[in-house]
């Protein structure tokens, strides 16, 4: 029988709001679910919302792509209800995608430290949450400077950081693997989890391309300029500093913000500085985008202006050079030499001049040389999203992990995924 994977994780399809962690399951489930029999553990509804998904049955098994998923209404989850689900539910490793989240980490492992759940593999996906910059978001409000609130030390970081001190002395950790998306983020789990715990490298993986080209939406003028910012409204992704780049440009620049707010202080404050933009910059949110409306997003921008504090992978990257969108992000990311394929820049986000030297310079672009990068764009996005490594590595991680599983014995409980 294939290795049975129950993922845990707070949101996942059909929502959207989540980002990153809910489009590395998905892209995993989809591309290893011939491999795998992926079970997901979930919330009924999506990120920030008070309702449930519509025609989803609360405490039922769904079918879900080449996986099924659980989803649990508010009241179901806690520490009876996710020991309900994870010991009446057939599995071989569990896997969890985070590991700050109270629900949806922390109870897990504190049922396995109880032996309330059976013993299983445990792999643990911190989705870039020990990033440096990760690690220093939050809002300390009006009393730092805007380019400071997203990398000094909030108290919701040094809470992050207690609840790692007091996991580790636990032994909450004991026993488990970690993926690491890169090299980087290997480090970053080392330095703050131990020398000795086992990392694999097993990359996110990406979205399979659009089988043609984009057809493009733009008609680039010399002096104009449409860029797009898609992602959480949080310090860490740094709209702020977006907002900052842009306030020096000459030309006619439109910025198109999309995402959830997840920090009402800081998109007050980002509010704020949207509204002493200069007159040649306008700027327009538009709130929370599905999925599936993504790359029409793209398709209508000429570039995609990230300045993130830091990504242990960076989908919505990938996901604008599919599309022929140009991207300047930071560096802070795993897409470095983007100006060596062509398709993009990656500068340092403390850099606010350079930063704002390569907006100028697509200000100044042509339609001609516009296309020439969007099309170098869409080509190494074809490449990244087809190639097999990372499909291979997650491949290898389940397998290993599948091999340390213990075999379910004892009652079964209900329900039976």
């Amino acid at each position: 029988m294939p290795i049975t994977i129950l993922a845990i994780l707070p949101y996942f399809l059909p929502g959207y709001k989540a980002g990153g962690p809910l489009r590395s399951l998905e892209n995993m489930v989809e591309q290893l679910g011939d491999s795998f029999t992926f079970k997901v553990v979930t919330r009924d509804r999506d990120h920030g919302d008070r309702s449930a998904f519509p025609g989803v049955e609360p405490g039922h098994w769904h079918e879900v792509g080449k996986g099924r998923a659980i989803y649990l209404a508010p009241q179901q989850i806690g520490p009876l209800g996710m020991r309900r689900v994870i010991a009446g539910t057939r599995h071989d490793v569990l896997y969890l995608n985070s590991l700050f989240n109270p629900s949806f980490t922390l109870l897990p492992l504190l049922l396995r430290l109880l032996r309330a759940i059976p013993p299983r593999a445990v792999v643990l996906a911190p989705r870039g949450e020990l990033h440096p910059g990760a690690l220093t978001a939050g809002t300390w409000g009006p009393l730092l400077p805007a380019r400071l609130a997203g990398r000094v030390p909030s108290p919701r970081t040094l809470k992050k950081r207690v609840y790692i001190a007091l996991a580790r002395a636990l032994g909450l950790f004991r026993g488990i693997t970690w993926q690491a998306s890169n090299e980087i983020e290997a480090g970053q789990i080392r330095r703050h989890i131990g020398r000795s715990a086992t990392v694999v490298v097993a990359p996110d993986l990406a979205a399979a391309p659009p089988a043609a080209p984009p057809a493009s939406e733009r008609a680039k003028e010399r002096g104009r300029l449409r860029v797009a910012f898609l992602s959480r409204i949080d310090p860490k992704k740094n709209l702020a500093g977006a907002v900052e780049v842009l306030a020096g440009v000459t030309g006619q620049v439109s910025l198109d913000i999309y995402g959830p707010v997840d920090d009402e202080r800081y998109w007050s404050r980002c509010r704020a500085a949207l509204e002493r933009l200069p007159a040649n910059v306008t700027a327009r949110y538009h709130g929370p985008v599905p999925h599936e409306w993504v790359g029409e997003v793209f398709r209508g921008h000429e570039l995609f202006l990230f300045p993130t504090w830091g990504e242990n992978y960076g989908h919505v990257v990938l996901e604008a050079m599919v599309q022929g969108c140009p991207v300047l992000v930071s560096d802070r990311t795993p897409w470095r030499g983007l100006a060596e394929h062509g398709a993009g820049w990656d500068v340092s986000p403390d850099d606010v001049e350079a930063m704002r030297a390569v907006v100028q310079r697509c200000v100044d672009m042509d339609g001609e040389e516009h296309r020439r990068w969007s099309e170098r764009a869409a080509a190494y996005g074809r490449v990244r999203s087809l190639d097999q490594q990372p499909v291979h590595s997650n491949r290898e991680m389940f397998f290993a992990a599948g091999r340390l599983a213990v075999p379910i014995s004892g009652a079964a409980l209900s329900p039976r995924g």
